[in-house]
């Protein structure tokens, strides 16, 4: 495996394993950001541009499902 196709595990493990879980233990749509970004810097190495931006839709799209009685 070349190292962008482990660079690429990484991100994809962590948006799609790592923040759904962040989101579900979060009180607030800013503890989940803050929470993110200190783990994608602390386990990936890099800047968290647009970070954000990904965790505010997981986190309205999560959280839909129950302001809208699960449809």
């Amino acid at each position: 495996m070349g190292m962008y196709n482990y660079t690429s595990d990484i991100e994809t493990k962590f948006i799609e394993v790592q923040v759904p879980e962040i989101i579900k233990n979060s009180e607030t749509l800013e503890e989940a950001i803050k929470k993110s970004d200190e783990l994608c810097i602390l386990t990936q190495d890099r800047p968290t541009y647009g970070l954000d931006e990904v965790v505010t839709e997981m986190w309205n799209e999560h959280w839909s499902k129950y302001n809208m009685g699960g449809c």
